[in-house]
């Protein structure tokens, strides 16, 4: 792996904001493109670097809150840049797809593929690390951040109109084979939540099997994309013994905003996380 001390993208990042640690860069040629990934170093490594998949409208800054407390405590991350989601992943790939961000995160995980044992999925990278995890049998740990989980058939379709059209098909997203992934999957889950995401729909005023989208509740508009129904597949899905969950209160889909709004749960969702990754069992 070729290291870049610096980033000439740094202006395009969505959060410039200087990391607790060393942090190193790694370009990859792509056809007619390039995209970087980011890569946090701690002074003292207690476990193998994650790899991390971002969210939608997700530059590799954007969990920083949580991947800079972990590089604190001596974790570090590899986490890349995918085609259509930010400034800094433009001009990226043409009509990229979940697929094409799936071959773009496959490409850098190879870097730490031999270390890797955790993979991070952030609401849709959810739904990349799903299918990553599936290929790396190194892998035994899966940590899934407010997850969406898409239809199988939504995985080529371009961002935008066509992929709107086919993961907003009510219970399209049970014709996942992730979750039969998960089933079989031999090492350990941990899901993150928020509390007013994965709301159930029809209680809400929209139909079964899909999501309950933003409203106003609690005193304040929450944001709920996930249907009831994905959280509670995930749930049956990972055998209880394999099977950790974090719910975050008075937080929704926003889970990224609400730990750089509330440190101290920034920082108990780091220790939740830490002790998940170095923990046996």
């Amino acid at each position: 792996m070729e290291l870049e001390a610096t980033s000439s993208q740094r202006s395009t990042w969505q959060y410039n904001e200087p990391s607790p640690g060393t942090e190193r860069f790694v370009t990859e040629a792509f056809h007619g493109y390039r995209q970087q990934a980011r890569l946090l170093i701690p002074d003292k490594e207690r476990a193998p670097p994650l790899f991390v998949v971002g969210g939608a409208r997700s530059d590799f800054t954007r969990l920083n809150p949580l991947l800079y407390r972990l590089q604190a405590s001596g974790i570090g991350s590899l986490t890349a840049n995918l085609s259509g989601h930010s400034l800094a992943s433009e001009p990226g790939a043409v009509e990229p797809s979940l697929a094409t961000n799936r071959e773009e995160a496959l490409r850098f995980h190879r870097h730490i593929a031999p270390h890797c044992q955790t993979i991070v999925g952030h609401s849709l990278g959810a739904s990349i690390a799903l299918k990553l995890a599936a290929q790396q049998p190194a892998v035994d740990k899966l940590i899934l951040i407010c997850p969406a989980v898409y239809p199988d058939d939504a995985h080529g379709a371009p961002f935008g109109p066509a992929f709107k059209a086919a993961i907003s098909k009510p219970y399209g997203f049970l014709d996942c084979d992730s979750f039969e992934f998960l089933r079989t999957f031999p090492g350990r889950v941990l899901l993150v939540l928020g509390e007013f995401d994965g709301l159930n729909s029809k209680v809400y005023g929209q139909g079964e099997g899909t999501s309950a989208g933003t409203l106003w509740l609690a005193g304040a508009q929450r944001y709920s994309p996930i249907p009831e129904e994905v959280t509670r597949a995930l749930l049956k899905s990972v055998p209880p013994p394999h099977l950790e969950c974090l719910l975050l209160s008075n937080c929704d889909h926003g889970i990224a905003a609400h730990l750089r709004a509330t440190p101290a749960v920034a920082d108990q969702v780091a220790q939740t996380v830490v002790e998940f990754v170095l923990g046996d069992g």
